[in-house]
């Protein structure tokens, strides 16, 4: 059985992928996505929005968010910015809203440093939740601001949904994994594969010492994630 773990709101894709493949998918939402309310000083960054060359949006929820603050200010079309994404799934999200978008082969947050080095220099607001690993914000310091627009809420009522049988649990971020390392015994760990969205996440698990079955998909989309996990079914 195939675990899925992202938020309700960010699950349909997946959801959709594993039913036209009648693949068994078992949905424990182990977390929920809430705005935040823009500060007084990420109104003051909106308000002066063409003092930047490139907005950067690093997630889905930071596109979903983050574009109703722009919503409230201005009409989308009519800015002249660079727009700038994670990857294809973050993109496609700008696109729903008739933004086109570039975004790295890497699909990564280390990909968008070296797109915008290389093509999009000037100044940069990137529009992030309050779990972002700051990797922009120190490399870019001084070029780049950030906007919080979501937080991340981890619900322990979902952990009782696990049960100690063999499952490949799909782990888009360390939290969520961090979450399920903190609430669920080492054996019923142990019985589980999981496939990661990147080699940081399997790094920073073994980091903390815990020898679990990860695997790494080939990039974070929801297609190779199932791709790989298909593998173990």
């Amino acid at each position: 059985m195939i675990i899925n773990t992202r938020p309700k709101n960010l699950s349909g894709n997946l959801i959709s992928l594993c039913e036209a493949q009648e693949i068994a998918l078992n949905n424990i939402y182990l977390s929920q996505i809430n705005s935040i309310d823009p500060s007084e000083d990420a109104i003051d960054k909106i308000k002066n929005i063409y003092s930047y060359s490139n907005l950067v949006f690093t997630s889905q929820a930071a596109v979903s968010h983050g574009l109703d603050i722009l919503k409230s200010f201005y009409n989308l079309g009519n800015l002249p910015h660079n727009f700038l994404s994670v990857g294809p799934t973050t993109s496609n999200r700008l696109l729903a809203s008739g933004i086109q978008s570039h975004f790295p082969q890497s699909h990564s947050s280390k990909g968008i440093l070296e797109l915008i080095k290389s093509s999009f220099p000037g100044n940069s607001l990137l529009f992030c939740g309050e779990n972002s690993n700051g990797f922009l914000q120190q490399k870019l310091k001084g070029s780049l601001d950030e906007i919080v627009c979501y937080e991340v809420i981890y619900l322990p009522e979902q952990i009782p949904k696990v049960t100690d049988n063999n499952e490949i649990f799909l782990i888009y971020n360390f939290d969520t994994l961090k979450f399920l390392i903190t609430n669920l015994d080492d054996a019923v760990l142990r019985k589980k594969i999981f496939i990661v969205a990147s080699e940081n996440i399997k790094c920073k698990c073994q980091n903390e010492s815990r020898e679990l079955e990860i695997h790494v998909s080939k990039n974070p989309t929801d297609k190779m994630m199932i791709d790989m996990a298909k593998n173990f079914i």
